[in-house]
């Protein structure tokens, strides 16, 4: 069937100001590390050296690549988290001397940490917050409320809790929540341009208020709070594709007709949601009617042994294109492909595909991502995103999940503020659905560890390859 509510077309949410992207020496070793196990390109190893300690990071911690302040940097910490330390190492420029031995490489200066019981975590952690689903889009602009979970049984998708100033929404801000609860007038308004994080929301007599990390608070219901999608691409490992197929999408916004014969005027058998995922023939045929259109076939479409129909050349699906690796890619290495036509990523060992699934890459010639075969150079759990002083276009996101670099403000990155994944819709960016840039950053490097906040690529952990085509 049709979607019951309709998906805004991309340009009602660039109207409402929720499209966007990014245009964004030697040392005596006090206990030697020894080595330790391979690992997948995005994650620590998982080490054969017992844990000699863990300790927390009490800022931005630094990781160098080798015991030494002046070093290349590998990476930094996140402030609070824990990390393990493998061996204790001497070293010049560290307050106390004394440099840590991390699991996924590098050195951190432990005179600036302390010892800690918490048991070390990948970063980041997710916030338990329900915000509006994109079908509650609608009546959320109308009535100011959405159908929203109590913290306790939220899904947990996002590392903050998303919202900015719009329409009725004016954003009132109150300096703490003393000042709040204390029934005291409001001290300012947030802002319009930028899209703010809030890291926890606190109920309170008074309702509830999202609490910004500087201590201020905004009521819940007097911001707007991003819809959230919770589409997610799809596993090929634990569901291939059969031979001779390929794995499609709906990206239609009021969804597609699936006909009963490769021609317009055939009956309508049954309708496809937006997003939803099939399995169409790898090779679409000509249409009963006229050669030069093109058509997909959709096995078993309503039951078992009933094929469908949907055109194919339109807006209606994107399929999954098998194309063969690069020849600087090896048979058994990780890799990305991003192809732009069908607004398509795959993530792909050799030229096995593992996991594929829909993005949204620039939109029109002017913010169009750039073809090429780049590698990630770095990693962070989140990061601003602003636009330069002189843009035509301002933007300012706060906290953007899931970045990942492959060119000088270029970067793969997870999105809240849109769902139009399977459209051209950023500034350049390959922007992905939450649960697709999360499932993306754990499995391609530059390696990360436990408590980490940002990783670098180094000579020996160069980053995933990456390529952007068209077609």
């Amino acid at each position: 069937m049709f979607l019951t509510v309709r998906i805004p077309p991309q340009k009602l949410f660039i109207a409402a100001g929720l499209a966007g992207g990014l245009a964004v020496g030697g040392a005596a070793t006090v206990r030697a590390a020894a080595p330790v196990a391979a690992a997948t390109p995005g994650s620590e190893p998982a080490s054969r050296v017992k844990t000699l300690e863990v300790r927390s990071a009490r800022r931005y911690q630094p990781i160098y690549r080798t015991p030494d302040g002046r070093g290349p940097l590998r990476g930094t910490m996140v402030p609070g988290e824990s990390f393990e330390v493998v061996a204790q190492v001497a070293g010049p420029r560290c307050s106390g001397g004394v440099w840590g031995e991390l699991p996924a490489g590098g050195y951190t200066c432990l005179g600036t940490t302390e010892l800690s019981e918490e048991t070390p975590v990948f970063q980041p952690r997710l916030a338990a917050f329900d915000q509006p689903r994109p079908e509650e889009y609608f009546s959320y602009l109308e009535t100011g409320a959405y159908d929203r979970d109590r913290v306790d049984v939220a899904e947990p998708i996002l590392p903050f809790i998303y919202g900015k100033r719009w329409r009725g929404w004016r954003a009132p801000a109150w300096d703490s929540l003393a000042a709040w609860n204390a029934g005291r007038a409001s001290t300012h308004n947030l802002e319009g341009v930028p899209k703010y994080h809030f890291v926890e929301a606190i109920d309170t007599p008074r309702g509830q208020v999202l609490r910004r990390r500087d201590g201020v608070v905004v009521p819940a219901d007097r911001v707007f709070i991003y819809p959230v999608d919770r589409f997610q691409g799809r596993d090929l490992e634990a569901r291939p594709v059969p031979e001779g197929r390929a794995a499609a999408w709906v990206v239609a916004y009021d969804g597609v007709s699936v006909r009963s014969e490769p021609h317009a005027g055939a009956p309508i058998m049954a309708s496809l949601d937006y997003h939803q995922e099939l399995t169409v023939d790898a090779v679409p045929v000509a249409s009963s009617e006229d050669e030069a259109l093109r058509w997909w076939r959709i096995p078993d479409a309503v039951v078992p042994g009933v094929d469908g129909w949907v055109p194919a050349g339109t807006e209606g699906i994107r399929v999954l294109q098998s194309l063969a690796r690069p020849e600087e890619v090896g048979p058994d290495e990780i890799w990305v492909d991003v192809d732009r036509t069908e607004q398509v990523l795959s993530l792909r060992r050799g030229n096995q595909v593992l996991y594929a699934t829909l993005v949204s890459t620039g939109d029109g010639a002017r913010w169009a991502t750039p073809k090429g075969l780049y590698r990630v150079y770095d990693k962070s759990v989140y990061g601003d995103m602003k636009s330069r002083d002189d843009a035509d276009e301002p933007y300012h996101v706060e906290k953007v999940p899931w970045v990942m670099h492959f060119k000088h403000r270029y970067a793969l990155h997870g999105v809240f503020w849109h769902w139009g994944f399977g459209h051209p819709a950023s500034h350049g960016c390959v922007n992905l659905a939450p649960r697709d840039a999360h499932y993306l950053f754990e499995r391609i490097g530059p390696r990360i560890g436990k408590g980490w906040h940002t990783a670098y690529a180094t000579p020996e952990d160069p980053g995933t390859h990456m390529r952007v085509h068209d077609g």
